[in-house]
């Protein structure tokens, strides 16, 4: 989820080259109606968005969520981040190798968890 549309273009191009199925939302109603819809296995979340903070659509998902999907915060701003709601986190600007790096160790942390 990200508030700028480029942007969040820009990271839904590069998870599909990486070979993931991305969806882009720009507010936090949208993120989490396709969190319900499309049932992602990691959420990558800006912290500082429109209506509601990263941190607060976090929270909503690992309040109703089970099991709920990985959470990446995508920051400018790390410092704004609650850590505890989060199983990993980016500081923008971000190159390619992190967000591949990052990504990839969210999903096998997640798949060793699941495989326990």
């Amino acid at each position: 989820m990200e508030d700028d549309p480029d942007f969040g273009q820009v990271v839904v191009d590069h998870l599909g080259r990486m070979g993931h199925h991305a969806e882009h939302a720009s507010n936090a109603p949208q993120a989490l109606g396709l969190v319900d819809s499309f049932e992602p296995d990691i959420v990558v979340v800006d912290i500082r968005l429109p209506i509601f903070d990263g941190n607060s659509v976090a929270a909503a998902i690992g309040a109703h969520w089970t099991p709920r999907p990985g959470l990446i915060a995508f920051t400018s701003v790390v410092d704004e981040v609650d850590t505890s709601l989060f199983d990993a986190w980016l500081q923008k600007p971000a190159t390619v190798a992190q967000v591949s790096t990052t990504l990839t160790d969210s999903l096998l942390r997640r798949a060793a968890a699941a495989g326990s």
